[in-house]
């Protein structure tokens, strides 16, 4: 059994760091050589930011600058 100490994630606009209410994710592909020397590929979700509720417009703005609007081409 393992205990591990929670930390609260908080908000990354600017100087905020207010506790985050909203989690930004993301999809990654990951690729596994299987035993059997095929490749199997997953889809993984990842977590790319955080915001607290009054800034939640300004870090998905951000965000959409660091890693494109994969939804929007």
């Amino acid at each position: 059994m393992e205990i591990n100490k929670l930390l609260p994630d908080l908000c990354k606009y600017e100087s905020c760091l207010q506790k985050a209410d909203y989690e930004f994710t993301d999809a990654e592909t990951v690729s596994i050589e299987q035993e059997d020397e095929l490749i199997k590929e997953e889809i993984k979700t990842i977590v790319i930011g955080h915001a607290c509720g009054n800034h939640v417009t300004e870090v998905h703005k951000l965000l959409k600058e660091i890693y494109g609007d994969k939804n929007n081409g």
